[in-house]
């Protein structure tokens, strides 16, 4: 693939594939995937990039994931958007804390644990339930059905959870929010949302921003 890929200038390597699954990766200054036939590839291929353009982290903590303890307890993580915060006075994004903010952040995290977590239990039965129909071949117009319910719901807990969080005090604040890097407990998040946190159309939150700026520069020097 590299072989192929010299013929051109290139800075990074991007793969899409051909799926209605939702699904993607990317691994910092290698390359990075998206499935490009679902509802959310616009939101896929930014976050992507955003593992394998400029290192960051995934912020959010409840969703099933294909790896468990991939932060150790008790070491900083390297990403620039998520912290251990081993050090409280000593945070990455000190310059960037809004003044006067609590830390670590309370945020309104029972009620959104509550309900995200309904939403993934509900979310992996539909998905059983249409990998299943494929598995027993049914028709295509069941399958069919199948997959627009998903994505219905889908769409609507996305829309929810955008305005639950823009209902907090705490919007556009930078603070130490708990929650990140598929852990519940123990790792924070510098904003409330971020499109490294939720799906949608959305900006990356200004300390990812400025990890992204800082690898363009250093490509464009």
């Amino acid at each position: 693939m590299r072989d192929i890929a010299a013929h051109v200038p290139y800075v990074a390597v991007y793969i899409m594939v051909n799926s209605k699954r939702y699904g993607g990766g990317g691994i910092y200054n290698l390359y990075c995937t998206f499935t490009a036939d679902n509802q959310w590839h616009e939101y896929l291929f930014l976050h992507e990039f955003g593992h394998s353009f400029a290192g960051l982290a995934d912020e959010y903590y409840t969703s099933d994931v294909a790896y468990n303890e991939f932060y150790p307890n008790g070491i900083e993580p390297v990403e620039p958007n998520i912290t251990a915060l081993l050090n409280p006075p000593d945070i990455k994004w000190e310059k960037f804390i809004s003044p006067g903010i609590e830390i670590p952040t309370r945020w309104e995290k029972n009620a959104y644990d509550s309900m995200d977590y309904e939403w993934q239990n509900q979310r992996r039965k539909l998905n059983d339930a249409i990998t299943e129909l494929k598995r027993n071949k049914s028709s295509n117009t069941e399958v069919s059905n199948a997959e627009e319910e998903y994505n219905r719901k889908d769409k609507v807990h996305s829309e929810e959870v955008d305005k639950f969080l823009k209902s907090s005090k705490y919007w556009e604040k930078v603070g130490v929010f708990e929650g990140a890097g598929y852990s519940s407990k123990g790792l924070y998040r510098p904003m409330l949302d971020c499109i490294m946190f939720s799906k949608g159309k959305k900006p990356f939150c200004r300390v990812c921003e400025e990890a992204i700026i800082t690898v363009i520069k250093q490509y464009s020097k």
